[in-house]
């Protein structure tokens, strides 16, 4: 395991901590308000980090197989968390938490399992108008989408 590799790892759980504590300390009532920056409810918006933000080891697997990332726009990614919202509007804390726990620690051991090689391995992403690593993917999507999703959580209930 390299170094960068298990400083990566870190950041991830130091991150799905922070997500598990703040749908612990959730109050029911506000599990339903709806976050402004998304427009969907706080817990789906849990959800939608535990379920899309670390399943994105499935895109970085599929850049250390040389294969090609799916070439999403933005209004397909919004779309595509829009329709999330929609199918789990009804999402339970109990739930989430599950999800956060499984995923959050399959990113973990993905993290921690690369090497610098790995790491390294680029691949083009339509997103951001150009090739990223591995470590600047799961440091995108992770790390800096999903901060920015906690930070709206935690901002709607205060």
């Amino acid at each position: 395991m390299s170094k960068r590799a298990q400083a990566l790892a870190d950041l991830i759980q130091s991150f799905n901590d922070a997500v598990i504590a703040f749908v612990d300390r959730c109050p029911k009532k506000a599990w339903r308000q709806t976050c402004k920056d998304e427009d969907w409810q706080v817990g789906v918006v849990a959800r939608h980090v535990a379920t899309g933000h670390f399943q994105v080891i499935k895109m970085a697997q599929a850049l250390l197989h040389g294969e090609a990332l799916p070439a999403l726009t933005m209004a397909q990614v919004i779309e595509q968390g829009n329709a999330h919202a929609r199918d789990h509007a009804d999402c339970t804390h109990e739930e989430v938490q599950k999800l956060l726990d499984e995923y959050g620690t399959a990113a973990v051991a993905f993290a921690a399992g690369l090497s610098d090689e790995n790491l390294d391995c680029k691949g083009h992403l339509d997103l951001v108008g150009g090739d990223v690593s591995v470590e600047q993917l799961l440091n995108l999507v992770i790390i800096q989408s999903g901060g920015e999703h906690l930070a709206s959580m935690q901002a709607t209930i205060g």
